[in-house]
């Protein structure tokens, strides 16, 4: 059933249907991983906006699979629509200890990145934030970069960058 609704047209009522089918299953979940991660680009885009949503509302399914989420992030063949899925899970969910140094470090490139999708930068400054509030002394860093790439943002970047680096001054006690 699960492929069946992976091959339908890439719609809204699609992705409700999947996160629907899933409920709470980790065997279903499982299942729609294999083939987020193993299906033809179109099925991978479209399987990553369920991830996406379910990797929010139920993040304990996602947990065994961390790190291919991390791998997916650094594999230059996949489209902005995964990475912008996956970094959308992890402004939320519980970022484990032994993935959160490499997420940083993906992160802030994406934050860097003037190429990269403006939602994907957004998302992963949100995820550098919460990893540097864990890790004070990532803050003057991350202030740096952001402060950065300011000039030449777009509005939404620009505000999201402005909260973050208030926020990070007030954790490192900056007025």
């Amino acid at each position: 059933m699960l492929q069946e609704l992976s091959q339908r047209p890439n719609t809204k009522q699609t992705i409700n249907d999947i996160i629907e089918f899933i409920g709470d299953s980790t065997e279903l979940f499982a299942e729609l991983m294999d083939i987020f991660l193993n299906g033809t680009l179109r099925v991978s885009q479209m399987t990553s906006w369920a991830l996406g949503h379910i990797g929010e509302q139920k993040p304990e399914l996602i947990t065994p699979y961390h790190s291919e989420l991390v791998a997916q992030l650094q594999n230059p063949e996949r489209h902005s629509a995964v990475r912008r899925n996956i970094v959308r899970i992890y402004q939320t969910c519980e970022i484990p200890k032994e993935i959160e140094g490499e997420l940083y470090e993906i992160s802030i490139g994406f934050v860097l990145d003037p190429k990269e999708a403006i939602a994907i930068r957004a998302f992963s400054m949100r995820i550098c934030e919460r990893i540097a509030i864990r890790y004070p002394d990532l803050a003057p860093e991350l202030i740096d970069a952001i402060k950065s790439i300011l000039p030449n943002a777009s509005s939404g970047l620009k505000n999201r960058g402005r909260h973050t680096v208030n926020d990070l001054n007030k954790l490192i006690g900056v007025q």
